[in-house]
Protein backbone atom coordinates (compact mmCIF):
# COMPACT_ATOMS: atom_id res chain seq x y z
CA UNK A 1 0.00 0.00 0.00
CA UNK A 2 1.59 3.38 -0.58
CA UNK A 3 1.33 6.17 1.68
CA UNK A 4 1.78 9.64 1.52
CA UNK A 5 2.53 11.99 4.44
CA UNK A 6 1.47 15.24 3.91
CA UNK A 7 3.02 18.06 6.32
CA UNK A 8 2.94 21.70 6.74
CA UNK A 9 6.56 22.19 8.25
CA UNK A 10 9.76 20.32 7.59
CA UNK A 11 10.49 18.96 11.44
CA UNK A 12 7.16 17.60 11.37
CA UNK A 13 7.28 15.97 8.46
CA UNK A 14 10.26 14.26 9.20
CA UNK A 15 9.41 13.75 13.20
CA UNK A 16 6.45 11.49 11.30
CA UNK A 17 8.17 10.18 8.12
CA UNK A 18 11.17 8.75 10.34
CA UNK A 19 8.15 6.50 12.39
CA UNK A 20 7.80 4.40 8.89
CA UNK A 21 11.03 4.02 8.26
CA UNK A 22 11.19 -0.10 9.03
CA UNK A 23 11.66 -1.12 6.05
CA UNK A 24 13.49 1.69 4.31
CA UNK A 25 14.38 5.34 4.28
CA UNK A 26 11.53 7.32 4.18
CA UNK A 27 12.25 9.97 1.47
CA UNK A 28 10.76 13.88 2.21
CA UNK A 29 10.71 16.68 -0.37
CA UNK A 30 10.14 20.12 0.18
CA UNK A 31 7.39 22.14 -1.48
CA UNK A 32 7.62 23.05 -4.89
CA UNK A 33 9.09 19.48 -5.38
CA UNK A 34 6.68 17.05 -5.73
CA UNK A 35 6.20 13.27 -3.89
CA UNK A 36 9.44 11.09 -4.40
CA UNK A 37 9.28 7.55 -5.55
CA UNK A 38 8.47 4.91 -2.83
CA UNK A 39 6.04 3.40 -0.98
CA UNK A 40 6.28 5.80 1.91
CA UNK A 41 7.08 9.47 0.95
CA UNK A 42 6.59 12.69 2.97
CA UNK A 43 5.87 16.25 1.44
CA UNK A 44 6.11 19.00 3.22
CA UNK A 45 4.24 22.25 2.08
CA UNK A 46 5.74 24.31 3.93
CA UNK A 47 2.52 26.66 4.50
CA UNK A 48 1.93 26.28 8.33
CA UNK A 49 3.37 30.39 8.46
CA UNK A 50 0.38 31.11 5.43
CA UNK A 51 -3.02 32.78 5.45
CA UNK A 52 -5.43 29.87 5.18
CA UNK A 53 -6.58 30.89 1.58
CA UNK A 54 -3.14 30.33 0.56
CA UNK A 55 -2.49 27.32 2.54
CA UNK A 56 -5.23 25.36 1.47
CA UNK A 57 -4.09 26.41 -2.46
CA UNK A 58 -0.82 25.03 -1.69
CA UNK A 59 -2.08 21.35 0.10
CA UNK A 60 -4.38 21.36 -2.93
CA UNK A 61 -1.91 21.88 -6.02
CA UNK A 62 0.66 19.65 -3.60
CA UNK A 63 -1.99 16.88 -3.47
CA UNK A 64 -2.79 16.95 -7.00
CA UNK A 65 0.63 16.57 -8.31
CA UNK A 66 1.22 13.74 -6.05
CA UNK A 67 2.28 10.89 -8.17
CA UNK A 68 1.25 7.12 -6.71
CA UNK A 69 -0.37 8.92 -3.36
CA UNK A 70 -2.08 5.97 -2.63
CA UNK A 71 -3.47 6.35 1.37
CA UNK A 72 -2.83 9.79 2.64
CA UNK A 73 -1.95 10.68 6.00
CA UNK A 74 -2.33 14.31 6.98
CA UNK A 75 0.38 15.87 9.39
CA UNK A 76 -0.23 18.59 11.84
CA UNK A 77 1.20 20.54 14.67
CA UNK A 78 0.68 19.22 18.24
CA UNK A 79 -0.07 21.91 19.33
CA UNK A 80 -2.55 22.72 16.40
CA UNK A 81 -0.44 26.05 15.06
CA UNK A 82 -0.79 27.36 11.37
CA UNK A 83 -3.92 26.62 9.18
CA UNK A 84 -5.23 23.31 10.33
CA UNK A 85 -9.06 23.53 9.50
CA UNK A 86 -8.04 25.37 5.62
CA UNK A 87 -5.72 22.78 4.72
CA UNK A 88 -7.59 19.69 5.93
CA UNK A 89 -10.65 20.56 3.83
CA UNK A 90 -8.44 21.21 0.62
CA UNK A 91 -6.46 17.67 1.14
CA UNK A 92 -10.13 16.30 2.02
CA UNK A 93 -11.31 18.09 -1.44
CA UNK A 94 -8.36 16.84 -3.66
CA UNK A 95 -8.30 13.41 -2.33
CA UNK A 96 -11.95 12.80 -2.83
CA UNK A 97 -12.34 11.98 0.98
CA UNK A 98 -15.49 12.56 2.27
CA UNK A 99 -14.61 11.62 6.21
CA UNK A 100 -11.65 12.24 8.57
CA UNK A 101 -10.89 11.13 12.04
CA UNK A 102 -8.41 14.18 13.70
CA UNK A 103 -6.60 13.80 16.90
CA UNK A 104 -3.29 15.99 17.86
CA UNK A 105 -2.71 14.30 20.39
CA UNK A 106 1.06 12.95 20.96
CA UNK A 107 1.39 11.63 24.30
CA UNK A 108 4.76 10.85 24.35
CA UNK A 109 5.31 14.44 24.55
CA UNK A 110 2.86 15.51 26.92
CA UNK A 111 -0.15 16.36 24.27
CA UNK A 112 -3.31 14.75 24.69
CA UNK A 113 -7.02 15.35 24.36
CA UNK A 114 -9.75 15.17 26.78
CA UNK A 115 -13.27 16.52 26.03
CA UNK A 116 -12.19 18.20 22.71
CA UNK A 117 -9.46 20.40 24.67
CA UNK A 118 -6.04 19.75 23.11
CA UNK A 119 -3.57 20.08 27.23
CA UNK A 120 0.07 20.33 26.77
CA UNK A 121 1.76 19.32 30.08
CA UNK A 122 -1.22 19.20 31.81
CA UNK A 123 -2.30 22.83 30.71
CA UNK A 124 -5.37 23.35 28.77
CA UNK A 125 -4.02 24.63 25.17
CA UNK A 126 -6.48 25.00 22.85
CA UNK A 127 -10.32 23.92 21.90
CA UNK A 128 -9.61 21.31 18.97
CA UNK A 129 -13.61 21.57 17.68
CA UNK A 130 -13.07 25.54 17.91
CA UNK A 131 -9.98 25.30 15.77
CA UNK A 132 -11.33 23.64 12.83
CA UNK A 133 -14.60 25.90 12.71
CA UNK A 134 -12.65 28.66 11.33
CA UNK A 135 -11.93 27.29 8.68
CA UNK A 136 -13.85 24.30 8.07
CA UNK A 137 -17.14 24.16 6.51
CA UNK A 138 -17.98 20.82 7.04
CA UNK A 139 -19.98 19.15 9.94
CA UNK A 140 -17.68 18.26 12.78
CA UNK A 141 -18.20 15.21 15.27
CA UNK A 142 -16.70 14.47 18.88
CA UNK A 143 -15.57 10.73 19.95
CA UNK A 144 -15.03 10.95 23.57
CA UNK A 145 -12.77 8.84 25.83
CA UNK A 146 -15.44 6.15 26.54
CA UNK A 147 -15.88 5.65 22.50
CA UNK A 148 -12.47 5.43 21.93
CA UNK A 149 -12.13 2.88 24.87
CA UNK A 150 -15.31 0.89 23.51
CA UNK A 151 -13.13 -2.08 21.37
CA UNK A 152 -12.50 -1.33 17.93
CA UNK A 153 -15.20 -3.13 16.21
CA UNK A 154 -17.40 -0.50 18.35
CA UNK A 155 -15.30 2.60 17.41
CA UNK A 156 -15.72 1.33 13.64
CA UNK A 157 -19.04 1.16 13.37
CA UNK A 158 -19.05 4.41 15.55
CA UNK A 159 -16.82 6.14 12.14
CA UNK A 160 -18.97 4.26 9.97
CA UNK A 161 -22.15 6.48 11.57
CA UNK A 162 -20.10 9.44 11.53
CA UNK A 163 -19.05 9.04 7.36
CA UNK A 164 -19.02 12.98 5.56
CA UNK A 165 -17.82 14.64 8.90
CA UNK A 166 -14.54 15.39 10.37
CA UNK A 167 -14.82 13.15 13.72
CA UNK A 168 -12.45 15.15 16.64
CA UNK A 169 -11.31 11.91 18.88
CA UNK A 170 -10.09 12.23 22.38
CA UNK A 171 -6.36 10.52 23.43
CA UNK A 172 -4.71 10.17 26.43
CA UNK A 173 -2.39 7.20 25.78
CA UNK A 174 -0.77 5.19 22.82
CA UNK A 175 -3.39 2.61 23.54
CA UNK A 176 -5.92 5.19 22.61
CA UNK A 177 -4.35 5.74 19.26
CA UNK A 178 -3.71 2.97 18.33
CA UNK A 179 -7.33 1.93 18.87
CA UNK A 180 -8.01 5.08 16.53
CA UNK A 181 -6.03 3.90 13.96
CA UNK A 182 -7.16 0.15 14.27
CA UNK A 183 -11.11 1.29 14.23
CA UNK A 184 -10.32 3.57 10.75
CA UNK A 185 -9.04 1.08 8.97
CA UNK A 186 -11.89 -0.94 9.74
CA UNK A 187 -14.54 1.34 9.11
CA UNK A 188 -16.44 1.20 5.85
CA UNK A 189 -16.44 5.18 5.80
CA UNK A 190 -12.47 4.99 5.29
CA UNK A 191 -11.94 8.39 7.31
CA UNK A 192 -8.64 10.59 6.28
CA UNK A 193 -6.47 10.40 9.14
CA UNK A 194 -4.88 13.84 10.39
CA UNK A 195 -2.88 14.06 13.44
CA UNK A 196 0.63 14.39 15.15
CA UNK A 197 3.16 12.04 15.29
CA UNK A 198 1.33 10.30 17.81
CA UNK A 199 -0.96 9.24 15.40
CA UNK A 200 1.52 8.68 12.36
CA UNK A 201 3.20 6.26 15.13
CA UNK A 202 0.27 4.16 15.42
CA UNK A 203 -0.23 4.09 11.99
CA UNK A 204 3.09 2.55 11.20
CA UNK A 205 2.71 0.04 13.87
CA UNK A 206 -0.61 -1.18 12.46
CA UNK A 207 0.81 -1.29 8.84
CA UNK A 208 4.10 -3.36 9.90
CA UNK A 209 6.64 0.03 8.97
CA UNK A 210 7.56 0.85 12.15
CA UNK A 211 10.97 1.70 12.64
CA UNK A 212 13.56 0.98 15.67
CA UNK A 213 15.46 3.62 17.39
CA UNK A 214 18.75 3.96 14.64
CA UNK A 215 21.85 4.54 16.24
CA UNK A 216 23.20 7.85 16.00
CA UNK A 217 26.71 8.32 14.62
CA UNK A 218 29.46 7.82 16.99
CA UNK A 219 31.65 10.66 15.97
CA UNK A 220 32.05 13.57 18.20
CA UNK A 221 32.05 15.97 16.15
CA UNK A 222 27.95 17.72 16.16
CA UNK A 223 27.27 20.81 14.71
CA UNK A 224 24.17 22.46 16.57
CA UNK A 225 21.73 24.76 14.38
CA UNK A 226 19.26 26.26 16.63
CA UNK A 227 16.86 29.27 15.26
CA UNK A 228 13.83 28.22 17.42
CA UNK A 229 13.48 30.78 20.29
CA UNK A 230 11.00 28.13 22.42
CA UNK A 231 12.31 27.97 25.93
CA UNK A 232 13.11 24.04 25.59
CA UNK A 233 15.44 24.93 22.80
CA UNK A 234 17.01 27.45 24.87
CA UNK A 235 17.68 25.41 27.38
CA UNK A 236 18.70 22.50 25.34
CA UNK A 237 21.08 25.03 23.96
CA UNK A 238 22.50 26.48 27.24
CA UNK A 239 23.09 23.15 28.41
CA UNK A 240 25.31 21.98 24.80
CA UNK A 241 27.24 25.19 25.17
CA UNK A 242 27.87 24.09 28.88
CA UNK A 243 29.18 20.65 27.69
CA UNK A 244 31.13 22.27 24.90
CA UNK A 245 29.78 21.06 21.81
CA UNK A 246 29.69 23.90 18.62
CA UNK A 247 26.57 25.77 18.62
CA UNK A 248 24.94 27.74 16.57
CA UNK A 249 21.99 29.74 17.51
CA UNK A 250 19.88 32.61 17.65
CA UNK A 251 21.26 35.08 19.83
CA UNK A 252 19.13 36.41 22.93
CA UNK A 253 16.57 38.63 23.06
CA UNK A 254 17.10 39.07 19.04
CA UNK A 255 13.61 40.33 17.39
CA UNK A 256 14.37 39.79 14.30
CA UNK A 257 12.83 37.93 11.66
CA UNK A 258 12.84 34.31 12.14
CA UNK A 259 13.10 33.55 8.62
CA UNK A 260 16.02 35.92 8.36
CA UNK A 261 17.53 34.25 11.68
CA UNK A 262 17.21 31.00 9.95
CA UNK A 263 18.67 32.10 6.96
CA UNK A 264 21.76 33.25 8.11
CA UNK A 265 22.27 30.45 10.77
CA UNK A 266 21.97 28.11 7.05
CA UNK A 267 24.52 30.32 5.17
CA UNK A 268 26.97 29.88 8.71
CA UNK A 269 26.46 26.05 8.45
CA UNK A 270 26.94 26.02 4.68
CA UNK A 271 30.38 27.65 5.20
CA UNK A 272 31.10 25.42 7.89
CA UNK A 273 30.63 22.53 5.76
CA UNK A 274 32.80 23.99 3.01
CA UNK A 275 35.60 24.27 5.51
CA UNK A 276 35.32 21.09 7.70
CA UNK A 277 33.60 17.52 7.58
CA UNK A 278 30.91 17.25 10.68
CA UNK A 279 29.76 13.62 11.98
CA UNK A 280 26.43 14.98 12.44
CA UNK A 281 24.30 18.29 12.01
CA UNK A 282 21.61 18.81 14.26
CA UNK A 283 18.74 21.27 12.99
CA UNK A 284 16.37 22.48 15.41
CA UNK A 285 12.98 24.36 14.83
CA UNK A 286 11.15 24.17 11.29
CA UNK A 287 12.09 27.11 10.10
CA UNK A 288 15.77 26.22 11.05
CA UNK A 289 15.63 22.74 9.46
CA UNK A 290 14.13 24.07 5.96
CA UNK A 291 16.56 27.27 5.70
CA UNK A 292 19.55 24.64 5.87
CA UNK A 293 17.78 22.22 3.24
CA UNK A 294 17.43 25.09 0.60
CA UNK A 295 20.71 26.91 1.89
CA UNK A 296 22.33 23.46 0.53
CA UNK A 297 20.53 22.56 -2.24
CA UNK A 298 18.95 19.76 -1.26
CA UNK A 299 16.96 17.02 -3.18
CA UNK A 300 14.96 15.28 -0.12
CA UNK A 301 16.05 13.87 3.37
CA UNK A 302 15.86 10.21 3.50
CA UNK A 303 15.04 9.38 7.13
CA UNK A 304 16.56 6.45 8.78
CA UNK A 305 14.42 6.35 12.07
CA UNK A 306 13.52 8.58 15.54
CA UNK A 307 16.51 8.44 18.08
CA UNK A 308 13.66 9.55 20.49
CA UNK A 309 9.96 10.26 20.30
CA UNK A 310 9.72 13.80 18.33
CA UNK A 311 13.22 13.36 16.76
CA UNK A 312 14.07 12.35 13.13
CA UNK A 313 17.45 10.75 12.01
CA UNK A 314 18.26 10.76 7.97
CA UNK A 315 20.47 11.70 5.50
CA UNK A 316 20.10 15.37 3.44
CA UNK A 317 20.78 14.33 0.16
CA UNK A 318 22.65 17.01 -2.33
CA UNK A 319 24.04 17.42 -5.81
CA UNK A 320 27.10 18.39 -4.81
CA UNK A 321 28.16 16.86 -1.37
CA UNK A 322 28.73 13.88 0.22
CA UNK A 323 24.76 12.52 2.10
CA UNK A 324 24.94 14.39 5.25
CA UNK A 325 23.47 12.95 8.62
CA UNK A 326 21.10 15.08 10.14
CA UNK A 327 19.00 15.43 13.17
CA UNK A 328 15.90 17.45 13.20
CA UNK A 329 13.65 18.22 16.45
CA UNK A 330 10.91 20.48 16.45
CA UNK A 331 11.87 23.83 19.29
CA UNK A 332 9.33 22.94 21.43
CA UNK A 333 10.48 19.33 22.39
CA UNK A 334 12.54 17.81 25.10
CA UNK A 335 14.89 17.79 28.13
CA UNK A 336 17.04 20.73 28.76
CA UNK A 337 19.74 18.16 28.86
CA UNK A 338 18.48 15.91 25.40
CA UNK A 339 20.64 17.13 23.03
CA UNK A 340 24.09 16.58 25.93
CA UNK A 341 22.74 13.45 26.53
CA UNK A 342 22.59 11.97 23.22
CA UNK A 343 26.26 13.17 22.35
CA UNK A 344 26.96 11.16 25.63
CA UNK A 345 24.95 7.91 24.19
CA UNK A 346 26.30 8.00 21.28
CA UNK A 347 30.25 8.20 21.94
CA UNK A 348 29.61 5.53 24.61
Amino acid sequence: MALTILADDLTGACDSGALFAGEAPVPVTVWPAGRAAGPVAVVDTESRPLAPAEAAARVGRAAATARGAGTWFKKIDSTLRGPVGAELDALLRAAGAASALLTPAFPAQGRVVRDRVLRVDGAAAAHVVDVLRAALDRPIAWIPLVEVRAGVAALAARLGRLGGTVAVADAETDADLGALVDAALESATAPLLVGSAGLAGALARRLGLAAPAPPLPTGGRWLIVAGSRHAATRAQVAAARRAGLEVLAAPEGDAADPHAVAAALAAEVRRRLDKDAWDLVVATGGDTAVALYRALDAERVDLLGAPRPGLALGHLRTPARPPLALLTKAGGFGAPDLLVTLHTEARS
